[in-house]
């Protein structure tokens, strides 16, 4: 008789780390926050006796609204469904399981993600003045970050002395920043790229991302990212910095019961 998975409110740290291990594009952020932040992080696995199927990360910095990485495309990977938490939250999920959540969440908006990976390989500095932030900067950061676009969503209280990022100044003023979300050995991942409206169309994104790029080429690591389809700008900078498509998932946004 074929035995029906069951979840269990742990990851195999060995298994995860042999997944990441041969895909770490897809297992980046669950095995970062595994490491860094295991306080602020929660895994539910799907196995079927000794053999993990699929699992969920639960990243627990806003319990208002965690976000959720899903792993496991194949159909016993739906009994994941049992372990997601109640909405409101986000997910990023492989496109196998969108249907599912759709099904048991009505009104959960979809939105495709494309991840990009880049090999090693060197990047040449440009001309425009992008340098690491320094603690002096923080209050500077904090301004920028007061902005409710997306992309700043991480940097409010961000430790810059412990956590790097790179700013685009003008003067002293600064129009935008560019983080290492991730920084594993396999791989590093950006995050956070941001351009302020007035400053965009004029180099700074792209000496922001290439300042990301040469840092994980002194660690021999390749870069990685997760690109909104729609965000056609964003995704010719990449793909003009050597950046490739190497696989997709969904971003769902299930909204609170009820609405």
């Amino acid at each position: 008789m074929r035995r029906s998975p069951e979840l269990a409110p742990v990851v195999d740290r060995v298994w995860l780390e042999g997944e990441a291990a041969r895909s770490p594009l897809l297992h980046a952020y669950p095995l970062w926050d595994l490491l860094r932040e295991p306080t602020r992080v929660r895994f539910v696995s799907a196995r079927v006796g000794e053999r993990t199927v699929g699992y969920l990360c639960l990243w627990l910095a806003r319990p208002d609204r965690p976000i959720v990485h899903w792993y496991g495309p194949g159909p016993e990977a739906a009994a994941l469904l049992a372990g997601l938490p109640r909405p409101p939250f986000v997910a990023v999920v492989p496109p196998e399981a969108e249907p599912w959540i759709a099904q048991a969440f009505p009104g959960t908006r979809s939105e495709r993600l494309l991840l990009l990976e880049r090999p090693p390989g060197p990047i040449e500095a440009g001309p425009l003045p992008v340098r690491p932030l320094l603690p002096a900067d923080r209050p500077t950061l904090e301004a920028l970050a007061r902005s409710d676009e997306p992309e700043l969503v991480g940097y409010p209280g961000l430790d810059v002395a412990a956590e790097p990022v790179w700013g685009a100044f003008d003067g002293g003023r600064l129009l935008g920043v560019a983080r290492a979300s991730v920084r594993l050995p396999r791989i590093w991942l950006v995050g956070g790229v941001y351009v302020r409206p007035e400053a965009r169309g004029h180099g700074w994104g792209r000496a922001l991302v290439a300042e990301v790029i040469r840092a994980a080429e002194r660690a021999g690591a390749p870069v990685g990212l997760y690109a909104r389809e729609e965000a056609a700008p964003a995704r010719r900078l990449y793909e003009a910095l050597g950046f490739r498509t190497v696989g997709e998932r969904r971003r769902l946004d299930v909204p609170p019961e009820g609405n």
